[in-house]
């Protein structure tokens, strides 16, 4: 009997394994996908989403039958959606990007559910997370002095910085990426950069048992096909 026990968890351990590859796989082709319908073939997005794939193994054959697939189709369009919940106290936002809205928001909605929270109305908690921008240039691509590269970017809109040896990160709000972004790039300073959201408030005191149970269910939400990113104001 311990002989076939220890193979069926051996069976199930690589059954939950291949799900969440499987899983991960899907993401990174709808990326590709997207990337290549929204930048082309020459974006740095398109590139990275090739890179990203080839760096799990997904075959050469599966990227470039995505690829194809995407050429030959013209009406599957994508769209961003943002989704807001509670679940057991903690507000999040759920960016998620979906050719199906109706289906997203259905599934979503049954896993809050399933999880003891509830989905909230549009407008209900998004004003409580405000976006930023970040951008992280390598030390090496600044033409100038470290000073005088913050003077500079100040002037762009920069409100803070964090470095370390080799990265300066750059801090924006919102309002200032498109013009912090659109500097460094007429003046030919490779950056990498992204947009994300920061809590107003943090919820810090609470019960180690809740906040295992909360990030269990935020994991469970992030498997779905069309999540893209979840932001919490759980610390």
């Amino acid at each position: 009997m311990s002989g076939h026990s220890k193979w069926s968890n051996i069976q199930h351990r690589k059954s939950n394994q291949d799900f969440i590859k499987s899983k991960k796989f899907s993401k990174i082709i709808k990326e590709i996908t997207i990337a290549l319908k929204e930048s082309g073939r020459n974006s740095f997005r398109f590139k990275n989403a090739i890179l990203n794939a080839k760096s799990v193994n997904i075959p050469k054959s599966t990227i470039e039958k995505a690829i194809k697939k995407t050429v030959q189709l013209k009406t599957d369009d994508y769209k961003n959606i943002n989704l807001e919940g509670k679940l057991l106290g903690v507000s999040l936002i759920i960016e998620c990007r979906t050719n199906n809205t109706t289906r997203t928001i259905s599934n979503i909605r049954a896993l809050f559910n399933k999880n003891g929270g509830r989905l909230c109305n549009n407008g209900e908690l998004i004003h409580l997370f405000p976006k930023i921008g970040i951008f992280h240039v390598k030390r090496k691509n600044i033409h100038s002095s470290i000073e005088e590269f913050e003077l500079m970017t100040i002037d762009f809109g920069a409100n803070d910085f964090v470095k370390n040896k080799n990265i300066i990160s750059i801090y924006t709000d919102f309002e200032s990426f498109g013009s912090m972004k659109n500097n460094l790039e007429k003046l030919e300073i490779f950056h990498e950069c992204k947009i994300i959201r920061i809590p107003k408030q943090i919820i810090k005191n609470i019960s180690k048992e809740k906040k295992e149970k909360i990030l269990d269910s935020i994991e469970k939400i992030k498997k779905h096909d069309d999540v893209e990113k979840i932001y919490s104001n759980l610390r």
